[in-house]
């Protein structure tokens, strides 16, 4: 007897579209420099700057059906800071990207079918309902081996991030991406993608989260 596997909580579906539309926008970024050039272009730009009509071709078609303006915002955000990393961070081409050439699908449809897949096996799914907080990656950019972020600039930048409105975090975000990913430290974009969703109404929990793990992963630096 097959035994069913059970079926993916709303967080996990809700994971597993934001993971579709990173793993989209680093394809693209890897494979398409044009592409790459306009997403970089919307740092720090809303919805309805000039400099930002570039991306609506490219991120219309990936946004869920009924998604407002802030949500977009959060979407828009998140592919101009993946777009704005070094080209090697997206590593080497794959031919098994190269062969894609349908049309990307918005990111609630594929989790959807994704999870409906998943329905059919009999192993659990393997999504986890939560990633890594931003706040854990600037933990670990203080506490990197080889090139790590000053631990006094860490916390001022965290500090600063948490006491931001929904406007302020999408502003000062870039700054500390880029020195987070000067010591090589890995982001999860799907769950910062979900924080800056969540933003304007669960910023108080957010930011707690982000302080925790933050100071979670930094209290070990003086241990060691």
């Amino acid at each position: 007897m097959t035994t069913q596997a059970p079926e993916a909580s709303q967080p996990q579906r809700r994971r597993a579209a934001y993971l579709a539309f990173v793993d989209h926008i680093e394809r693209l970024c890897r494979n398409d420099p044009g592409a790459r050039a306009a997403l970089r272009s919307g740092l720090r730009r809303d919805l309805d700057h000039p400099r930002a009509r570039d991306m609506h071709r490219l991120l219309t078609p990936l946004l869920p059906e009924g998604c407002g303006d802030r949500a977009a915002q959060a979407y828009y955000t998140v592919a101009s800071l993946i777009a704005a990393q070094p080209r090697h961070a997206f590593g080497a081409d794959q031919d098994e990207d190269d062969e894609r050439e349908e049309e990307p699908e918005p990111v609630q449809k594929q989790a959807s079918q994704e999870a409906g897949e998943r329905e059919e096996e009999s192993e659990p799914p393997e999504i986890t309902p939560y990633g890594s907080s931003f706040g854990a990656a600037l933990g670990c950019a203080a506490a990197a081996k080889a090139k790590p972020m000053r631990l006094s600039a860490a916390e001022s930048s965290i500090k600063r991030l948490t006491r931001q409105s929904i406007r302020g975090i999408h502003l000062h975000l870039p700054a500390v991406v880029n020195q987070v990913r000067a010591t090589d430290t890995a982001i999860d974009w799907g769950q910062l993608l979900a924080d800056l969703i969540d933003w304007p109404y669960r910023s108080g929990r957010i930011t707690r989260h982000w302080l925790q793990d933050f100071y979670r992963i930094t209290a070990r630096i003086d241990q060691d």
